[in-house]
């Protein structure tokens, strides 16, 4: 397990904390809860999990069309038609994979399924075992874990979770990262080499996070649209405070939402928090008088300020 963490903290940015929770909760045989808003890196963790420590990954979302079904697997009717049931017909759902093969069944959204579909998961994760009717009893191999996220900010559409599914999870809060780690994750998936930019973007979207008439702000997701957007206006013109606008109005406009007694729009907002930023800005004129939007070559953007300290502190 400390061979899988020593190679994770070279490709995660961050997270060291929640990557050492995930790896202890899986080698001690528990299944899982990410509980944290969209952008909170929690697929790409799983992923980078089950990529170094060679388990299966199968992901699902969850949804009021997802049944019981869809999550274990079915006969495949014309088969069965033709030549009566066979286990050979059988085709497996997610959830009978990964306990078959020892891997991970990571739920997305898990609160939105139906109460029926997550009563399905209380006996694998319980006993290890799933009977199906003219298959028989599948066995859970080692390592089988359930990882199910929700979004705490988001009541629409959700489902009320059974105690019972609740009482056999364990739980992983999934915070927004600090403003360097941000900065870095924007840097690697845009590959833009203007720290000013990226700074700029990461400041942007972090505002919205603590913006008074905004319930949940944007994530890093964001900051990677604005530059990226950014990058692609300053092809067409060289506008600086026009194309960062036109980019955040882009990137932000259906990644925020506003509380439901603000007579703001989501536009207002952009452009109050712009406002902001550029007041703070020292460099904006630097900005404006120089080259921006510089990308990478194909073989990765240099480090950055900050992202050597965090390598020596084992954070990338």
């Amino acid at each position: 397990m400390l061979k899988i963490y020593t190679n994770l903290v070279k490709t995660v940015v961050g997270r060291n904390r929640e990557l050492k929770a995930i790896l202890s909760a899986i080698d001690a045989g528990k299944h899982i809860l990410l509980e944290g808003p969209p952008g909170t890196s929690k697929s790409t963790i799983l992923r980078n999990i089950a990529r170094e420590a060679k388990m299966p990954f199968y992901i699902i979302e969850g949804n009021i069309d997802l049944t019981p079904g869809k999550l274990v697997g079915h006969f495949n009717p014309a088969k069965v038609m033709a030549d009566d049931y066979r286990p050979e017909y059988f085709e497996k759902g997610p959830l009978t994979k990964a306990m078959e093969e020892g891997g991970i069944l990571y739920i997305e959204e898990f609160n939105r399924m139906p109460a029926d579909v997550s009563n399905v998961l209380i006996t694998p994760m319980e006993e290890g075992e799933l009977f199906i009717p003219r298959y028989g009893t599948v066995k859970a191999a080692d390592r089988f874990t359930v990882v199910a996220s929700q979004n705490p900010y988001d009541d629409v559409g959700t489902v009320r979770v059974s105690r019972a599914f609740m009482d056999r999870i364990c739980l992983i809060k999934m915070e927004y990262q600090p403003q360097q780690e941000e900065e870095i994750i924007v840097k690697r998936k845009t590959g833009c080499t203007d720290q000013r930019i990226i700074e700029l973007a990461v400041k942007f979207v972090r505002k919205t996070r603590e913006h008074p008439d905004i319930k949940m702000g944007a994530s890093v997701r964001a900051a990677i649209d604005i530059v990226d957007i950014f990058n692609s206006l300053q092809k067409l013109d060289t506008f600086i405070d026009e194309n960062i606008l036109t980019a955040a109005r882009m990137a932000l406009g259906n990644k925020i939402w506003l509380n439901e007694i603000t007579t703001k729009t989501v536009d207002k907002i952009i452009e109050a928090i712009w406002e902001d930023l550029r007041a703070d800005v020292s460099n904006l004129k630097e900005l404006n008088e120089g080259n921006v939007g510089a990308v990478s070559s194909h073989n990765g953007p240099p480090a950055i300020n900050g992202e050597k300290e965090l390598k020596k502190k084992n954070l990338v």
